[in-house]
């Protein structure tokens, strides 16, 4: 670091920009609880919008100053050139934008999260030395190619196993980590876990980086078709060649291999069982999600990639359809000049007659029906009463907002003493306000990937007003743990 690379880097970089801005706290919190926390990559429109307006209301109870704004403003200005804390983009199948976190935002989260537990938590030097000393060991004995190094490591390593071996069988006891030594190196693989996660945007905004100037050098007409397809491609081979590109595409046949999804998966079973382990409840819920969460994130940098070859292909069927207009062009002319030259024809010139009629049935037609009518309906004759008035006032002032957020740290607290439960065995024990709170549960199960069966049925007794109770017909739903 240079002082010159420092104030570009400052007076530029959105994350910076996220840090001083005014309500850091509440926007870095928020971007926490609806990608981090949630475990989600993606957030359509509606879903991003709603839950901003539910955090603004539960905000202003106790910062009133804070994010006075309405939830679209601060939407787009996230969006926007000079901030990019969030990636805006229509996706395939829907019908709504989608949301993502920027590399900028993953670069800010990233640190405050690495921040915040070296000052409040615990450093973890001893594990970190451990990974440092082990990867330089790996990479001595792996950066040669010298066969008698490789075989002098690997009798090195085979007598220290077998040796330990031998201690456990004469002496039948086994060398177990502290339980501070496990905490330790299981805060420092979470931390490298959450770091991984960040890093896929970086090479995400490569791929899109190349995709806008391909499109930008098509829309300005800048250079021929080869030299567009050859920048393209070599920017594309030049990604993959540099270490980042080639470290993801060795993690992406590294996450896409069955038995290394198998084996990861051994190895967060096992980690269950681990007391320690479990006392860090978030850390452990990141590891659960570890598997199924690096897939997405390999297979959304893929689709960014998939993007690319898609602006190439539309880019060379754009000038095959110019092709096909200037071949179109040429015939025309030259059908011109072969009129011309009628004062001197070449050949005779002559016209073909079809002399044959073409017979239609009658009987193919449609009958005539007569068009429907409506009959009008005058609006002017009703007039509704007072009573009808305010009772309808009444029962308007009875409907309550869905807290999204309790009662998704309800599922969250079931499901951390059981791996799954059904939707009526919840309500058994968290009784709802009404009919319309059930039916959010249906939806947070829908939205949070829990198993939702609509072919199937339960029944289930809800507790209405003035001790009613209501039996309701609802899809099969099971909250799973992840």
């Amino acid at each position: 670091m240079h002082l010159a690379e420092l104030r570009t880097f400052f007076e530029t970089s959105p994350a910076v920009k996220l840090l001083r801005s005014q309500n850091a706290p509440f926007v870095i919190d928020f971007l926490q609880q609806q990608f981090k926390r949630a475990g989600r990559l993606s957030v359509p429109h509606s879903d991003l919008h709603g839950s901003l307006a539910s955090y603004r209301e539960e905000l202003h109870k106790t910062h009133p100053d804070a994010l006075r704004e309405r939830p679209e403003a601060y939407l787009a200005a996230w969006c926007a050139a000079d901030t990019r804390w969030l990636h805006r983009f229509l996706e395939a199948g829907r019908d709504e934008p989608v949301y993502e976190l920027t590399p900028h935002s993953e670069n800010v989260l990233a640190f405050l999260d690495q921040a915040i537990d070296n000052e409040l938590g615990f450093v973890g030097t001893e594990s970190r030395l451990r990974i440092v000393i082990d990867t330089l060991a790996d990479l001595v004995v792996h950066a040669f190619d010298d066969p008698s190094r490789r075989l002098a490591h690997l009798r090195e390593e085979k007598a220290r196993i077998e040796e330990e071996i031998e201690r456990i069988e004469k002496q039948g006891q086994v060398t177990r980590y502290q339980p501070a030594q496990i905490r330790e190196r299981f805060a420092t693989a979470v931390t490298t876990l959450k770091q991984l996660q960040g890093d896929f945007r970086a090479v995400e905004e490569k791929f899109r980086t190349i995709t806008l100037q391909v499109q930008r050098q098509q829309a300005e007409g800048l250079g021929t078709r080869g030299g567009i397809l050859g920048f393209a491609l070599e920017a594309e081979e030049v990604l993959k060649r540099e270490d980042q590109g080639v470290s993801f595409y060795e993690f992406v046949r590294f996450i896409l291999s069955p038995a290394q999804q198998e084996k990861l998966q051994s190895i967060i079973d096992e980690l269950g069982r681990i007391e320690e382990i479990l006392e860090q409840r978030e850390g452990f819920e990141a590891v659960q999600r570890m598997v199924p969460l690096l897939l997405d994130e390999a297979e959304k940098v893929m689709r960014t990639n998939q993007r690319l070859s898609a602006t190439l292909r539309r880019l060379l069927d754009r000038h095959a359809y110019q092709d096909r207009q200037r071949i179109s062009t040429l015939l025309r002319e030259i059908k011109q000049l072969a009129a011309s030259q009628c004062d001197d024809p070449p050949m005779e010139i002559g016209a073909e007659l079809e002399t044959r009629l073409a017979i239609a049935s009658p009987l193919s037609r449609t009958l005539w029906s007569e068009p429907q009518s409506f009959a009008p309906l005058s609006l002017a004759e009703h007039v509704s009463d007072e009573a009808s008035r305010v009772d309808a006032f009444r029962n308007l002032a009875k409907l309550q907002r869905l807290d999204w957020r309790g009662m998704r740290q309800r599922i969250r607290h079931t499901l951390a003493e059981r791996e799954t439960i059904s939707l009526g065995e919840f309500l058994t024990e968290h009784p709802p306000s009404g009919v319309i709170e059930v039916v959010g549960y249906v939806q947070i199960a829908r939205d949070d990937g829990h198993f939702v069966d609509p072919d199937a049925t339960d029944q289930i007794i809800v507790a209405v007003d003035h001790g009613r109770r209501l039996e309701l017909t609802i899809p099969q739903v099971r909250f799973v743990a992840s």
